[in-house]
C-alpha cells in the first residue's frame, strides 16, 4: 500500500493539474464567445473614428463626459494621444435644442501626456445629467488625418460595441 501512494498522489496531481490549466482555458473561451470583438478598457460606450483607425471611448456621469481616445480594430485599450488643445462639438438631444461641448485635455500624467498631446478629455455641462441619449459631432486630427468625429451616445457609433 505505501508503495502505491507515490503513484496516487502522482496522478492526483496530474489530474489537478490538468483541470487547472484546461478549465482556465475552456472559461476563456466560454467567456470570448459570450463578449465577442471591441471591449472598451473604462466601460464606456466605443465610438469608430474613421474606417475603424481608432476610437472614441465616451463614459457619462452626472453633468462630466470624459473621452478616452484608443486604437482601432480590437486594439482598444491601446491609448493614443492626439495634439489638439480642445475639440468643440455640436450635440444634438432628441426633442431639444442643439447645444456647444468642448472636450478639454486631462493628460494622463503617469502616461507622459501633457496638453496637447493627449488621449484623455473631459467636457462639461449641466445638462448632461438630464440626456438620456444624444449625438455630438465634431473634426479632429487622429493618426495624422483629419477625420469627423462622431459619438452616438449611449449605444456608440460605427459598430456594435459593448462595454466589458
Amino acid at each position: 500500500m505505501l508503495n502505491g501512494f507515490p503513484k496516487l498522489s502522482s496522478l492526483f496531481f496530474l489530474f489537478f493539474t490538468l483541470v487547472l490549466f484546461c478549465g482556465g482555458s475552456l472559461y476563456e473561451a466560454t467567456a470570448a464567445e459570450e463578449h465577442p470583438g471591441h471591449r472598451a478598457a473604462h466601460g464606456g460606450v466605443l465610438n469608430v473614428i474613421g474606417k475603424e483607425l481608432g476610437h472614441a471611448e465616451i463614459i457619462v456621469r452626472e453633468d462630466r463626459l470624459e473621452a478616452w481616445f484608443v486604437g482601432g480594430g480590437e486594439d482598444t485599450i491601446r491609448s493614443v494621444p492626439i495634439q489638439v488643445k480642445a475639440i468643440p462639438l455640436t450635440v444634438s438631444i432628441p426633442g431639444k435644442a442643439g447645444k456647444r461641448l468642448v472636450l478639454k485635455p486631462d493628460p494622463l500624467k503617469l502616461a507622459g501626456e501633457t496638453v496637447g498631446r493627449c488621449s484623455h478629455f473631459v467636457a462639461q455641462a449641466s445638462w448632461l445629467k438630464e440626456a438620456k441619449e444624444f449625438e455630438a459631432r465634431g473634426e479632429l486630427i487622429f493618426k495624422g488625418t483629419r477625420q469627423k468625429l462622431i459619438i452616438q451616445y449611449p449605444n456608440g457609433y460605427g459598430h456594435d460595441c459593448e462595454a466589458h
